[in-house]
């Protein structure tokens, strides 16, 4: 999600307990999740798409949008990304220097959920690092130089992006719009695909 969690000082999603009732403000059922990196895409892209998805009467979490004042952030991040239908994730640019990203997509991973990966200016081959001069290799050795994060949890955020190019997903290419309906429509079919197997 990138900005509205770096001002708070929680712990990173993956040692938060989901639904852990710190909150005052109890969960929301959500059907989509938007995976972004905010600095890249939350003003536009990621906004469009909840816009979107909430006008044809799907529930969209967007951290902007969808946290509440008195909601613990992580806790509200984890129970939304565990409970919806499908996961919308944004690979943009400065998506795999965030660490909140890479937890959010590895948690996404673990769901087994429909995932619908969205390449912003971006290859796929760049997620999976097969370049080693690409901005997500660069943004690993950041990583790793830095000496913040295990090199378990390194491969297992490497795992995660190897997992999601390999997707078949929408290139962000020509007018936003239409990005932003072709998401919409594939959304919509994963939804009400669920909606008939629950009949």
């Amino acid at each position: 999600m990138g900005n509205i969690i770096s001002s708070h000082s929680s712990p990173p999603l993956s040692h938060s307990n989901p639904c852990c009732h710190y909150s005052v403000v109890p969960p929301t059922a959500y059907d989509v999740f938007i995976n972004h990196r905010g600095k890249d895409t939350k003003e536009h892209l990621a906004s469009s798409i909840y816009d979107s998805l909430e006008n044809r009467g799907f529930k969209a979490f967007l951290d902007k949008n969808s946290i509440r004042v008195g909601q613990y952030v992580p806790e509200a991040i984890t129970c939304a990304l565990r409970t919806v239908s499908v996961h919308v994730v944004i690979l943009s640019p400065n998506f795999a220097e965030s660490e909140w990203c890479l937890d959010e997509l590895n948690l996404i991973i673990q769901s087994r959920t429909p995932i619908v990966p969205v390449f912003w200016e971006i290859r796929p081959s760049e997620v999976r690092m097969e370049d080693r001069n690409g901005v997500y290799a660069k943004a690993f050795r950041k990583h790793k130089h830095a000496g913040k994060f295990s090199t378990s949890t390194l491969e297992k955020w490497k795992n995660a992006l190897r997992r999601v190019s390999l997707i078949e997903g929408i290139i962000s290419e020509g007018e936003q719009g239409e990005t932003v309906e072709k998401i919409t429509a594939c959304v919509a079919q994963y939804i009400d695909t669920a909606k008939c197997y629950l009949k």
